[in-house]
């Protein structure tokens, strides 16, 4: 990647992606000079994430030559790198997802990646995002293209399976764990991470500073995970109880691909979870416009997001660890299947990522995760190719629903919920 480069950020006007990426854009001085693209459909959005841009500006004074567009298309030719975080009505459709399941006697406790909630997620975001790679394909075809949209597992899974362009999910959820854990430890770890989005497992972790194996300490450090912020880890402490698995999220996530996760952890209040996230993000933004935030401080801030470390080895060649990234599994978890996307730690160099092998993930939960593979399989059949069949199979093959009868009326509900954002099932 040129020094300099165009990046363009779909869906500046996000919940947490716009604040986060601008931060970071300003904060390294690897990407003084630069072009950012912003694009939003909604130009108030767009406006508010212009004005944070100048106040870092100001403060940073990284001659970045931020431009607006309402239209991606307008915005995409000559980037270096497009990326993309978009949702439609996100918190509205997400409760939808979340209580038409619990009509029939599905518990499930997030609904958002997994489950049937994130059958339907899926459908209105892969053909999303599928129709903006169209674009880069089309207007930028050297461009690299980041993923920051959800259900990261089932959008990464469709390219593999059904696109001839390289896409790159990323998630904060083990650079989260990593902290957390280095924390627990009073040492800055890495690990070396293998498994599905939001199912993804620690499996080795060495002291970043001295180069010592910690995974002992790792694992010992599970029942010392403590409950706060509004994530519970009841459920992650039994996945490691009964099946020695170190889970790189909290039960949220994790309880989103087991029927058993409801016997420890209570549905979270979707709602009244992302009001407080949205209401935290705004008022950061509104202190920075206010003049009454230190800029300074805010700049020396770390976010756990990998998008900052990968572009920065793109520009300078410089080799950089990352947490994690989804990406195809070109044998990088031999366990499970090749047509599928896998999320690992692994190494961010001028040429791309590089992911790390992994084939020593617990056997139980290696069972878990390849029926989940088969499950993302057959949501972007359905996404794709509009395979109604495809939809049904992956809900009566989910763990979280039991019945088959059930199954047949949660898509029916679905369907007519979101016939405005879904694919028509044929």
């Amino acid at each position: 990647m040129r020094e300099a480069p165009t990046i363009v950020l779909i869906g500046a006007g996000s919940t947490s992606f716009g604040l986060t990426t601008l931060h970071d854009l300003y904060a390294d001085p690897v990407f003084a000079g630069a072009t950012v693209r912003l694009v939003d459909l909604e130009p108030a959005s767009l406006g508010r994430m212009s004005k944070l841009a100048s106040a870092l500006e100001a403060a940073a004074m990284r001659g970045l030559k931020v431009e607006c567009y309402t239209q991606r298309v307008d915005a995409l030719s000559g980037a270096d790198a497009v990326v993309v975080s978009v949702e439609v009505d996100r918190v509205n459709r997400w409760l939808v997802d979340f209580d038409i399941p619990r009509r029939y006697g599905v518990e499930h406790v997030y609904g958002e990646n997994g489950g049937p909630g994130g059958l339907s997620h899926a459908l209105r975001t892969i053909p999303l995002v599928m129709s903006i790679a169209g674009d880069v394909e089309r207007l930028a075809p050297d461009a690299l293209l980041v993923n920051f949209t959800n259900p990261e597992g089932r959008i990464c899974t469709a390219f593999r399976r059904h696109v001839d362009r390289p896409i790159i999910g990323l998630c904060h959820e083990v650079k989260i764990a990593n902290d957390r854990f280095s924390r627990l430890l009073d040492r800055r770890i890495h690990s070396r991470a293998a498994g599905l989005n939001h199912l993804t497992c620690l499996l080795a972790a060495w002291d970043r500073d001295t180069g010592e194996d910690v995974t002992r300490q790792l694992h010992d450090a599970v029942d010392h995970l403590e409950d706060g912020d509004g994530e519970t880890f009841a459920f992650v402490k039994h996945l490691h109880d009964r099946f020695g698995a170190v889970v790189a999220t909290s039960d949220s996530h994790a309880g989103e691909y087991f029927r058993t996760a409801t016997e420890y952890t209570q549905p979270l209040d979707i709602a009244a979870r992302q009001h407080a996230m949205r209401s935290m993000i705004d008022n950061v933004i509104d202190a920075i416009l206010a003049g009454q935030l230190d800029l300074a401080g805010f700049l020396r801030w770390v976010t756990d997001d990998a998008l900052r470390p990968i572009l920065r080895a793109a520009i300078s060649g410089e080799p950089e660890r990352v947490a994690s990234a989804i990406l195809p599994n070109d044998d990088l978890v031999p366990a499970l299947p090749g047509d599928g996307a896998v999320e690992v730690s692994a190494m961010a160099t001028a040429d791309g990522l590089v992911g790390d092998r992994s084939d020593d993930l617990p056997t139980a939960i290696t069972g878990a995760l390849r029926t989940e593979v088969t499950i993302q399989q057959l949501v972007a059949d359905a996404a794709v190719l509009g395979s109604r069949d495809a939809a049904l199979h992956a809900l009566e093959l989910d763990p979280v629903v039991s019945s088959a009868r059930v199954a047949e009326q949660i898509l029916a509900d679905y369907e007519s919920a979101h016939q405005d954002l879904w694919p028509a099932l044929h």
